[in-house]
């Protein structure tokens, strides 16, 4: 597993129509969650929902598997019909900076949420 490269899902409650962004990720062991901020983002496919987790860490080397469940702010419009996860250090000698690219997200169409009870 790549380090900091969410793995996610999308679920929609079937009760409530809200949407819950869960992911895996694999970050170091003395990480420290910072933030998680979600907002609309423009990339090159168009604007997406992102999701952004920010960390700090102290340099280990080893490494643990982390979950995170978001719900999420904001369903889907006729502008944005996907969401993005990103996670980021920002650690102070971090050499890491968040490029909304490809590369560092994860993304899922809202249509292939799975409907969840309650």
């Amino acid at each position: 597993m790549k380090l900091s490269k969410p793995f996610v899902n999308l679920t929609k409650s079937k009760l409530t129509g809200n949407y819950t962004l869960n992911s895996v990720v694999s970050l170091p062991k003395d990480y420290a969650l910072t933030a998680i901020e979600q907002g609309p983002i423009k990339t090159d496919e168009g604007k997406v929902w992102a999701v952004t987790a920010s960390y700090i860490t102290n340099g280990s080397t080893e490494t643990d598997i982390v979950e995170f469940a978001v719900p999420l702010k904001h369903g889907p419009i006729k502008e944005i019909n996907k969401v993005r996860m990103y996670v980021k250090d920002v650690s102070p000698k971090s050499a890491s900076s968040l490029r909304h690219t490809e590369d560092n997200g994860t993304d899922v169409d809202y249509d292939d949420a799975e409907t969840t009870n309650p």
